[in-house]
């Protein structure tokens, strides 16, 4: 009764919201540039992400091998990446990186995908480390190599505890991308600052809040149905 109870108070909230301030008097070449910015947010997004995870389960397993130059230029790659800004870091992908390209949302991607490598590459440590050493000398001792330990023995149950903090990720950064506007990538949230100095309205702007909050509030519904299917094998 009270999932009901929410499912209607977020339907409600998310309803009026459309309807009061969706920007009726705007044409049609805006309506579909803003269709298009909430398509490049999503891009954005997925993409990101899909950087972060292929770069952070690179970085996570190098770091496994225990070789110490290695493992301390992964460590310092990680300390950069989530000691600065996510804007500075887009400002040097777009205008040092990739400079010499005239859009600048490849940079984007690029720089949100590496920083959420960071995070991720993190999190996959530590669902690593949540597993019991004595998995992984219990596997080497019956005389799988280390490769097929971690494969077979102790990533597949670390997953359980990888995948939700994967999920929280994936809407941090969706959350994120609303800084691309400032390297000129027409995001939702630099679409709805750009119809507010059209309209000289600021309903577009809380048009574009109540569309983040309601993809976000279906994100973290996602992520607790995960949750409570990898808790039923447990």
């Amino acid at each position: 009764m009270q999932n009901i109870f929410k499912l209607l108070v977020f339907f409600l909230i998310v309803g009026l919201g459309l309807y009061f301030t969706f920007p009726y008097e705007i044409s049609k070449g805006d309506l579909d540039a803003t269709f298009k910015s909430i398509g490049t947010t999503f891009i954005l997004t997925i993409g990101g992400v899909s950087i972060g995870i292929v770069v952070g389960f690179a970085l996570a397993f190098l770091r496994l091998l225990n070789i110490k130059i290695l493992t301390f230029i992964i460590d310092e790659y990680i300390d950069i990446m989530r000691g600065t800004p996510i804007m500075i870091q887009l400002f040097i992908f777009a205008y040092v990186v990739f400079a010499t390209l005239s859009d600048n949302f490849l940079a984007a991607l690029v720089a949100l995908g590496l920083n959420s490598s960071a995070y991720i590459a993190e999190i996959i440590r530590a669902g690593i480390n949540s597993v019991d050493k004595g998995q992984l000398e219990a596997a080497r001792a019956m005389g799988l190599n280390f490769r097929t330990s971690m494969q077979e023995v102790v990533f597949p149950q670390a997953i359980k505890n990888i995948l939700p903090s994967l999920a929280n990720e994936f809407i941090v950064l969706f959350k994120e991308t609303s800084v691309v506007g400032l390297i000129s990538v027409n995001d939702l949230t630099l679409q709805s600052k750009s119809l507010q100095a059209l309209l000289y309205n600021p309903t577009p702007i809380i048009f574009a809040a109540v569309i983040y909050y309601a993809c976000v509030k279906v994100f973290s519904w996602l992520a607790q149905l995960l949750e409570w299917e990898l808790k039923k094998h447990d």
